[in-house]
């Protein structure tokens, strides 16, 4: 299992890949966060972005709760994770050209410092689980 060490370490990865710091990656203004900035390279970088891949990815792969992911990434607090999670996933369905190239990147720097992407958060609206005295789970079929 993924540990909060290795979400700190693919941040700062992130951060490092695209030559901004994380304190650039979390600056707020007071209405709204940033949504780009200009890297050491004088590169204009998506910031809206990169947060959103990279609370995605920790989201789906690593044991966080999304109080803990959102401080991390850069947001206010975990509503703004909660509210973009379809558009997000929209966005990788359809390898949206501004987000999906930041997604992949995480991805590929996720692969690179060992982060395991075999296990993934299970989210379901359609199947409610239960598990009985025994811990066998069952599903039950919402209409």
């Amino acid at each position: 299992m993924n540990t909060k060490d290795q979400a700190i370490q693919l941040i700062d990865k992130v951060c490092e890949h695209y030559k901004i710091t994380h304190n650039q990656m979390t600056a707020m203004s007071k209405t709204n966060h940033f949504k780009i900035c200009k890297n050491s390279d004088n590169e204009l970088v998506r910031l809206a972005e990169i947060r959103m891949a990279l609370s995605y990815f920790l989201y789906m792969h690593c044991p966080l709760r999304l109080t803990e992911i959102a401080p991390l990434v850069g947001y206010k607090d975990h509503s703004t994770m909660s509210i973009y999670r379809k558009r997000i996933e929209f966005y990788i369905q359809t390898e949206d050209p501004k987000f999906f190239p930041y997604y992949l990147k995480v991805i590929d720097l996720a692969s690179d410092l060992g982060i395991s992407m075999k296990l993934k958060r299970i989210l379901s609206y359609t199947n409610i689980a239960f598990i009985d005295h025994c811990g066998k789970v069952h599903l039950e079929v919402s209409n």
